[in-house]
């Protein structure tokens, strides 16, 4: 288990079928920018996590997020979404990680 506390600054919300597979996909990848200078990748399927995600960046406020600290398996493209970040390429990225829990700062 393992913490960070930073500012979400990337978020990809989905929630559609898809036409070519038929599978449902369900979910939400978040970038955060923790507080030591990380890039911090989380994704959550709650539904409650995503909109508290959401806001969070929308409101540009400092959260701290509890998530496991194994890596959830995510498909190729998904991993894609990180060049959308603005993100120095030579930088990487740790996760994605699933979110357990968040809370507000200040």
């Amino acid at each position: 288990m393992s913490e960070s506390t930073g500012q979400i600054v990337f978020i990809n919300s989905h929630d559609y079928v898809s036409d070519v597979t038929g599978q449902e996909i369900v979910g939400c990848l978040a970038f955060m920018k923790t507080e030591d200078d990380k890039d911090v990748a989380l994704y959550t399927k709650s539904l409650r996590l995503q909109h508290t995600l959401e806001m969070a960046y929308a409101t540009k406020r400092k959260v701290t997020v509890d998530y496991f600290e194994t890596m959830t398996p995510i498909v190729e493209r998904q991993r894609l979404i990180t060049t959308a970040t603005g993100a120095d390429p030579a930088r990487t990225f740790e996760g994605p990680f699933t979110l357990k829990a968040m809370w507000t700062r200040e």
